[in-house]
């Protein structure tokens, strides 16, 4: 799956950036552009880096499977807030 996208990597021998397959120790791409945006759209607070929770936590990796997997729908009639 990580070599199905491109990274931009370099400089080569010539000093050129290059593109290469990915690899899985290559760090995810920020969704936004920059911090700014990121906090835009998270109600002022900066999104954090999860990658950082995996290594904080005992069995990080599950925790963050679940954390990212565990939500679900509000059940019929419950009203949710915004």
């Amino acid at each position: 799956m990580a070599s199905e996208v491109d990274f931009v990597d370099g400089p080569n021998d010539e000093g050129e950036m290059f593109e290469r397959p990915g690899k899985l120790t290559d760090k995810l791409p920020s969704p936004y552009p920059n911090e700014e945006a990121g906090r835009a759209a998270n109600g002022g607070a900066l999104p954090p880096d999860l990658s950082l929770m995996v290594k904080a936590r005992h069995s990080g990796q599950d925790y963050l499977f679940s954390l990212l997997t565990g939500y679900c729908d509000a059940p019929a009639g419950k009203p949710m807030m915004p």
